[in-house]
């Protein structure tokens, strides 16, 4: 009898552990009819949440792309409430359709959010890191990878994707889905990278601060142009920014634009106008003509053409500083006739204002064109600057920078060097610079351009802290406006502190009012944060 009693309590014993078994499945795994159709046949499968590279640092060690900070969501369609869609479509900037597509497919997915997501039932939340950050800059010296992520198509992307590839990873993880219906069964591990050290790169002479700064100013002022901000001495290239700009994250938008976004216009040939009268008087100088002096009575007449000042201003009586400062035309007319064709062209060859610019390997300038025709009216609108005349603002930004450091020409550089293992390697040091006009002459042309900012066409540009050089500029496009009137090129460029020129900054907008009210106020701005911040 007690033996029959032992039996039956054993198995009483079995069955409520048994019973105990099932309710942690159970409680664990969700409904078991749900649980059991979904297993049946279900398989494990990798879900990527994200690709990385090579991170590109600043010259500081701030990354501009990789290692920036982001959400990952992997969404589960079958367990995703809808009422949740417009708040993920805020959050990560993904459009209402696009998700509602996602979701109908019953397929998990993942969306980026660069804020952290409140909890929600289907959704699994990853921290990782993204290629471009929240508040991207330089996007046209980066570039953009392709639609996976993988291969640079443009910009540094391109140039160095083999070294940023030699540093790539793949973060992913795993969950059970249903053979059937793609569904989560119940995910798996924690995300998982095959390299755990998403830290080496390569270093570029840009500064991330000062070129969010630019890129802010010139969105205040201009819908399309260019800037740069070069070191005089070294070449360095500071900051570079093209309007309009692109998200490379989703550069798919732009591929067909007609708006130009994907155009460096800071690296593009364009329409120069007076700002080449810094090569004309150097020319003038180096031959002898530093004294001359022009009566100007609002213009000029050059083979039965009218060429007029702004406003057809009559200058009265100038020399050579005030003729640069007021920008007068006729002066410098008058001017490039004694000098001739052949002298103008020289020297704006050793100026490089017919070269292309390279600043790394594979990213180059677009080559200037100066004009073929020698006659009086080429070499008229050639001395003001007009005609076929062609360079980049980049070039212009060269140019300048002969103005203040001493008549040494310099080429810009983008690279610094890399960051592997913690250890900084500059590979760049001083880039190729030779002399090209004699110091006496550089420091005249220093002296004309801070006249021109405190007396002349460029006082809108004159900073709040110290003194600074520069010149403005309007040129002609040929093209006609919705209103009517012609479309304008305008630049201001320059130099700061002019006591000890360290910065030149080159400032162009297309379709701008005027050098001093389009792009003289940008200068003036940049000039303010360096005294600021540096």
């Amino acid at each position: 009898m007690w033996v029959k009693r032992s039996g039956i309590t054993y198995l009483i014993l079995i069955l409520i552990f048994v019973m105990l078994l099932f309710r942690i499945y159970y409680v664990s795994f969700g409904d078991i009819n749900d649980k059991t159709k979904a297993v049946a046949g279900s398989r494990s499968a990798t879900l990527e949440l994200y690709s990385s590279k090579g991170v590109i640092y600043d010259r500081n060690l701030c990354a501009l792309a990789g290692n920036q900070f982001a959400y990952y969501l992997v969404i589960n369609p079958r367990g995703f409430d809808r009422e949740n869609i417009e708040y993920v479509s805020e959050l990560t900037g993904s459009d209402k359709d696009f998700i509602n597509s996602k979701l109908q497919k019953e397929t998990v997915f993942v969306l980026r959010s660069y804020f952290e997501p409140k909890p929600m039932d289907g959704v699994y939340v990853y921290e990782g890191t993204t290629r471009y950050s929240e508040q991207p800059t330089a996007s046209h010296i980066l570039g953009y990878l392709d639609s996976e992520g993988k291969r640079g198509l443009s910009g540094v992307e391109k140039a160095f994707d083999d070294e940023l590839s030699a540093f790539s990873s793949n973060t992913y993880i795993r969950y059970a889905t249903n053979a059937l219906r793609g569904v989560i069964a119940g995910l798996g591990i924690e995300a998982q990278s095959d390299n755990e050290d998403t830290t080496n790169g390569i270093i570029l002479t840009i500064d991330r601060k000062l070129s969010i700064a630019l890129e802010e100013s010139m969105s205040r002022y201009m819908e399309k142009g260019a800037a740069v901000i070069m070191d005089c001495n070294s070449g360095d290239l500071l900051a570079m920014s093209s309007l309009p700009t692109f998200d490379a994250e989703n550069i798919t938008e732009y591929l067909e634009s007609d708006n130009g976004e994907l155009i460096n216009n800071a690296m593009s040939n364009q329409t120069v106008g007076s700002v080449f009268k810094m090569i004309i008087a150097a020319c003038a100088i180096e031959n002898g003509l530093a004294d001359f002096e022009f009566e100007c009575n609002g213009g000029i007449s050059v083979s039965d053409r009218v060429f007029t000042c702004q406003n057809q201003k009559h200058h009265g009586k100038l020399d050579m500083k005030e003729a640069f400062a007021q920008s007068c035309n006729a002066y410098f007319i008058a001017l490039g006739q004694l000098l001739g064709y052949d002298k103008i062209i020289e020297t704006a060859q050793l100026f490089g204002a017919d070269s292309s610019i390279k600043i790394l390997k594979d990213m180059s300038s677009s080559s200037g064109i100066l004009p073929q025709e020698s006659g009086m009216l080429a070499v008229a609108n050639l001395s003001i600057g007009q005609g076929s005349l062609i360079m980049s603002p980049l070039e212009i930004a060269r140019i300048t920078a002969v103005m203040c450091n001493g008549g040494y020409l310099v080429n810009p550089t983008l690279y610094y060097g890399t960051y592997i293992d913690g250890v900084i390697d500059n590979q760049s040091g001083y880039s190729y610079k030779s002399k090209i006009i004699d110091s006496e002459t550089a420091a005249l042309l220093k002296e004309m351009c801070m006249y021109c900012v405190s007396d002349g066409t460029g006082k809108s540009a004159a900073p709040s802290v110290g003194i600074a050089g520069g010149k403005t500029a309007s040129a002609q496009t040929g093209k006609i406006g919705d209103d009517g009137k012609e479309i304008l090129n305008t630049y201001f460029t320059g130099f700061y502190p002019a006591d000890d020129p360290q910065y030149v900054i080159t400032v162009f907008a297309a379709n701008g009012e005027s050098g001093s009210k389009t792009c003289a106020p940008v200068f003036k701005e940049m000039c303010d944060f360096i005294a600021q911040n540096y």
